[in-house]
């Protein structure tokens, strides 16, 4: 199992739709897909159904020891999609792992079992550089970053790229940064076609050629816990998250 984790210094970025739409994607290619939902505000959760109403959390996974990876990875409403679902209070989870040796290996250890059973592992992370972040960075094979097409989002960018430096040299020597994407673009606005060349030119190996452009479409298709090849599949957003994902694929040698 390829694990991916998908992380971005800066809000509002596109994390959680690019970790629902990507794990699609993969799973409309044939691959076993687990979506992992690591950030308290459950965005990823709240926008793709299960089968079942009452599921246990990642919170549960990461604090109990009785708990396996199993136990919590649910099929959703996506065929070949899995979830495991966040939790509201992982606050409490954040405690716990801090005051605990080695806590920061603690989801690389529950993952393990679960290596036969998926193809490519999705983790959402919150923005802040907090215990799950570590747990999911030591975990992962490779970092995507999302990024808007906004100015401010540049300076979310470095930030991202230094703390997967600290954590590769550190902690975990064979991650690296699979790509970074535009994912929310205004090609209409010549300001961010100057953010996008700025990035090309400061990290001309990591920006990915594909890019979505900014859509309602996109935005209405999570709010009745849908992906856009579900709510909207001849739109342009469908096809730009298959060139993204199919290019991410490639850069991974799959």
């Amino acid at each position: 199992m390829t694990t991916i984790t998908i992380c971005q210094r800066k809000g509002g970025n596109g994390k959680s739709t690019s970790a629902l739409n990507l794990a699609h994607a993969f799973a409309l290619s044939g691959l076993r897909v687990l979506l992992i939902d690591l950030d308290d505000q459950k965005n990823t959760t709240s926008a793709i159904a299960t089968h079942r109403a009452a599921v246990r959390t990642v919170e549960e996974l990461l604090v109990d020891e009785s708990v396996s990876a199993r136990d919590v990875a649910e099929p959703t409403a996506w065929d070949g999609v899995s979830l495991i679902p966040a939790s509201a209070s992982l606050s409490g989870a954040i405690r716990e792992l801090d005051g605990e040796v080695g806590s920061h290996l603690v989801l690389t250890e529950k993952l393990k079992a679960l290596d036969d059973s998926f193809d490519i592992c999705l983790i959402d992370t919150s923005p802040s550089l907090n215990i799950l972040v570590v747990n999911a960075l030591c975990a992962s094979r490779f970092v995507f970053i999302p990024l808007s097409s906004r100015y401010f989002s540049l300076q979310g960018l470095g930030q991202t790229l230094e703390s997967v430096r600290k954590v590769s040299s550190r902690l975990n020597a064979d991650l690296s940064v699979l790509g970074i994407a535009f994912v929310i673009h205004d090609g209409r606005s010549s300001l961010a076609k100057e953010v996008i060349e700025k990035a090309r030119g400061e990290y001309p190996e990591l920006v990915c050629d594909a890019s979505v452009a900014q859509n309602i479409h996109i935005e209405e298709a999570q709010v009745v816990r849908k992906s856009i090849f579900e709510y909207a599949p001849v739109d342009r957003g469908s096809a730009q998250y298959r060139a993204l994902a199919d290019e991410l694929l490639a850069r991974m040698g799959r």
